[in-house]
């Protein structure tokens, strides 16, 4: 977690939001799950490589705006570093 709105997260770079900011890497065939809430909405950019979210492919620095989901997964087919903004 790079930065947080939220008392909880006390490992991130406070802001006056409620919202996330949260990066990763990921190996080729990699997946993780992430619990965005259906109320909120998501947007996610790999930084590098290619990806796979919910089914849909994206290739670095293509974004991709998440709405209406309450989980995503996240599957790296090839290296990948993706950095995802979690707001209401």
């Amino acid at each position: 977690m790079l930065a947080s709105g939220y008392a909880e997260d006390d490992d991130a770079l406070p802001i006056r939001t409620e919202a996330r900011l949260v990066a990763g890497t990921l190996r080729a065939g990699e997946s993780v799950d992430y619990a965005l809430g259906a109320e909120r909405k998501g947007y996610l950019v790999p930084a590098t490589g290619r990806i796979r979210v919910n089914g849909v492919e994206a290739d670095a620095r293509d974004g991709i705006a998440i709405a209406e989901v309450e989980t995503i997964t996240i599957t790296a087919i090839e290296e990948a570093e993706v950095v995802l903004v979690d707001t209401l």
